[in-house]
C-alpha cells in the first residue's frame, strides 16, 4: 500500500483581495475533490492574497495509479485557468504489503473462529 503526498505551490496573478483568492481556491478544491479520490487542503499561505500551498493526498495499492492521479490533478489546476502553478513536489511512502497484516489479526481474534473473509 502506498501513500502519495503531492505539494502543489499556486500563484494567483488576477486577485486583488484574500476573500477572491479563497472563493477561487475553495472552487479548485472542490472541483479536484470531486474529480479525484483525493484528500486535499490549504497547507500555508493562507494569509496572501496571490500565494497559496495545497497539500494533497491519495492512498492506493498501485504506485503508477498515484503518480497518474497526480498529473491528471496538476492538468487540471493548469486548466482551471485562476492561478498559475510556480511548483510541484510529489512523494511516495510505502506503507507494505496489505495481506501481511492478516496474522496480526489471526493473532489478535484467535480463538473467535473467525476467517479471513470475516477479518477483511
Amino acid at each position: 500500500m502506498f501513500v502519495g503526498i503531492c505539494k502543489i505551490w499556486l500563484y494567483f496573478p488576477n486577485t486583488n483581495s484574500l476573500k477572491m483568492k479563497r472563493q477561487n481556491l475553495n472552487s479548485l478544491k472542490e472541483k479536484l475533490k470531486n474529480k479525484f479520490n483525493i484528500s486535499i487542503s490549504e497547507i500555508d499561505f493562507q494569509n496572501y492574497w496571490q500565494r497559496a500551498i495545497l497539500g494533497i493526498s491519495m492512498i492506493n495499492g498501485n504506485k503508477k495509479i498515484i503518480d497518474k492521479t497526480f498529473s491528471n490533478i496538476i492538468f487540471e489546476i493548469e486548466k482551471f485557468g485562476e492561478c498559475l502553478i510556480s511548483d510541484y513536489e510529489i512523494e511516495f511512502i510505502n506503507i507494505g504489503n496489505v495481506h501481511n497484516d492478516d496474522k496480526y489479526f489471526m493473532e489478535k481474534f484467535k480463538g473467535e473462529n473467525l476467517t479471513n473473509e470475516e477479518i477483511s
